[in-house]
């Protein structure tokens, strides 16, 4: 199995609808075996995969056992839990969920307390920040977990990425994605430092490293590679013009690009995985129908020239999970 999470510090990149239309092209196309994990509060993986009478039922069972209550024994200091999350199926997608919980949001403030526990070398630190970790090594009958997240680069979103195996970013072509980036190559850069010191304090205090699944935890992320959004660029007589402002902006993109390529020892010139369109036409009947858009049909509403957007759908896509398998560390 392999985790990789989808994240960008820039939010409105069609994360979410890259990832759940990439798993479902993974999921029924490639006959692999995925699973989402919901890991972002807001839960529009969730909302996207399910049904809202389905999703309702499922966050009022009494029984559902959800991610934010992974943590609760965690944080009475009582270990990992025994029972998993429950896990859900989504039909059109074809893959499994498990659904995210809004009150995920309020275990920033034990995620944080407990990283600075972790970086005194202190055991129960360790435990907070590499739940997700433990949780990711009871997945192994999958051969992808693809993990939602939110936007921030707070202390959930750490745990998260330091438990997965690699990430993969969306981009969209704007001054505020460009920032992103240096803002995820500092982060990145001092979370691995301090990792790197509280696992030095907590083998000199414990006498032995920490360990997850008899694995010794570390900073173990890799970069799968970016897939980005195409800008609207101007038509003249049919033909795509470049756009000054867009240019500029991609160029110091390449440059930032080549830099977290260089902190990951990962190699630029494949780390595109593809460029995908608008389909501003299909998202919202995709979304409405809880279904890929590769997979619409007129059953969802699709009409006329948005069969086309469908079809082309599935070849970006198909090109995109393509270059996914073929990036993902194995």
């Amino acid at each position: 199995m392999k985790s990789i999470s989808f994240f960008n510090n820039k939010g409105g990149v069609g994360k979410t609808t890259l990832l759940c239309n990439l798993g479902a092209f993974l999921a029924k196309e490639m006959k692999k075996s995925v699973l989402v994990l919901d890991a972002d509060p807001q839960c529009n993986a969730s909302a996207y995969l399910l049904a809202e009478d389905q999703l309702e039922k499922i966050l009022r069972e009494s029984q559902h056992k959800s991610l934010d209550a992974f943590y609760e024994p965690i944080r009475k200091g009582q270990g990992y839990p025994t029972d998993l999350p429950t896990i859900m199926k989504s039909q059109r997608f074809g893959l499994d969920l498990i659904v995210g919980d809004p009150r995920l949001s309020i275990r920033e403030d034990l995620l944080a307390t407990d990283w600075a526990a972790t970086r005194n070398g202190e055991p129960r630190g360790f435990q907070t920040t590499f739940a997700i970790r433990y949780l990711l090594s009871k997945l192994a009958d999958y051969d992808y977990v693809l993990i939602d997240m939110g936007p921030s680069l707070g202390a959930l979103n750490r745990s998260v990425l330091l438990g997965a195996d690699a990430f993969l970013m969306p981009l969209s072509v704007d001054i505020f994605s460009l920032m992103a980036i240096g803002n995820i190559l500092k982060s990145f850069n001092s979370w691995k430092i301090s990792l790197d010191d509280a696992i030095r304090k907590h083998k000199e205090t414990e006498g032995r490293d920490y360990m997850v699944d008899e694995i010794k935890v570390g900073w173990n992320l890799k970069f799968v590679g970016y897939v980005m959004q195409q800008y609207k660029a101007k038509v003249v007589s049919g033909e795509r013009v470049p756009v000054a402002a867009f240019e500029r902006i991609i160029k110091e993109q390449t440059e930032e690009l080549k830099q977290l390529c260089e902190f990951f020892d990962s190699d630029y010139e494949s780390a595109k995985l593809g460029e995908l369109p608008t389909l501003s036409s299909v998202i919202p009947l995709s979304q409405q129908a809880h279904a890929p858009i590769f997979d619409l049909g007129a059953k969802d509403g699709v009409v006329g020239s948005q069969y086309t957007r469908v079809s082309e759908a599935k070849q970006f896509f198909d090109r995109i999970a393509q270059r996914f398998v073929e990036r993902v560390p194995q």
